[in-house]
C-alpha cells in the first residue's frame, strides 16, 4: 500500500528537524510492519521479543524489555500472548529462581524463518529500498551510533 503524504503548512518547518523526520522515517516504517504482521496476528514488539530470542538465546523478561525498551508490565502481557500461541516457552531462571527465562521453541524458529523475516525483509525493502545501497550502509552507521547514547 503506498501513501502520498501531503505535508501541511504548518509541518514545513518540522521538514528541517532531524529529530521529527527520524520520527517519521520510523512510524512509516512500524505502520507499514505493523499492517504486513496483522494477517499473522502479530505486532512489530512481537517480532522484536522473538528476533532477540532468536539472536541471544534464553533470556529473562526484564533482559528482552531492556533490549527492546518496552517496560516491565508490558513486556509480561506480550510474553503471555507468545507463549499461548507456543512461540515461546516461560521456565524459572536457574540463577534467579524468582525470574523467568523466556526462551524461543521450534514454532517460534519456524515462524521466524518461514514468514517473518521474508515479510519484514519485503517491507524494509518497500521502505528503505528508495535508498542507494551506499546511503543505506551511511544511514545504519549514523544511526547506530545515535542509538548507542555514547
Amino acid at each position: 500500500m503506498v501513501r502520498k503524504r501531503v505535508p501541511d503548512a504548518g509541518v514545513e518547518l518540522l521538514a528541517e528537524s532531524t529529530g521529527w523526520l527520524l520520527n517519521g522515517a520510523a512510524r512509516e516504517l512500524v505502520l507499514e510492519l505493523e499492517q504486513a504482521l496483522r494477517r499473522d496476528d502479530l505486532r512489530w514488539r512481537d517480532y522484536g521479543v522473538l528476533g532477540t530470542l532468536e539472536a541471544a538465546g534464553p533470556l529473562s523478561q526484564q533482559e528482552i524489555g531492556r533490549r527492546l525498551g518496552v517496560d516491565r508490565s508490558t513486556m509480561v502481557g506480550v510474553i503471555d500472548v507468545l507463549e499461548g500461541r507456543g512461540l515461546v516457552a516461560r521456565s524459572r531462571d536457574r540463577v534467579d529462581r524468582r525470574a523467568y527465562s523466556i526462551e524461543l521453541t521450534e514454532a517460534g524458529r519456524a515462524l521466524l524463518a518461514e514468514v517473518l523475516h521474508p515479510v519484514t525483509a519485503e517491507v524494509h525493502e518497500r521502505v528503505i529500498g528508495r535508498l542507494t545501497s551506499e546511503d543505506r550502509a551511511s544511514l545504519n552507521r549514523i544511526l547506530a551510533v545515535l542509538a548507542s547514547g555514547e
